[in-house]
């Protein structure tokens, strides 16, 4: 039996999910975030779950991925800057999480939507 989510636990997800794409550069830990909403680690992971399907950071990660795509296909800007923007220091490591949520790299990503 699947229980209803309650409108302040969609609003718990919905608004932990804006606060870390509002600073989609910085790093946050699972406690951090529970503390901020005022809820336990556990509940916010449970219930972030159960509004998006997947667990809190494989979901920040894919929409900071999608933010970062919609910079390489907007803009000249670096994929560099667009990685350390993205919160990345290092660019094989957004690379690598770009491929494995856009199934290409940043490069080839930005050649392709530049041809379409």
């Amino acid at each position: 039996m699947t229980e209803q989510l309650t409108q302040a636990e969609q609003q718990l997800a919905e608004d932990t999910c804006s606060f870390c794409m509002e600073h989609v550069q910085e790093h946050f830990t699972i406690p951090f975030l529970a503390a901020r909403a005022d809820v336990s680690p556990t509940k916010l992971k449970l219930v972030y779950r159960r509004v998006y399907g997947a667990p809190l950071f494989s979901h920040i990660r894919k929409e900071k991925m999608r933010w970062a795509a919609r910079r390489l296909a907007l803009s000249n800007t670096r994929v560099i800057d667009i990685a350390e923007a993205c919160g990345y220091d290092n660019a094989s490591k957004f690379s690598a999480a770009f491929r494995a949520v856009m199934g290409c790299s940043p490069r080839e990503y930005q050649s392709r939507v530049r041809l379409e």
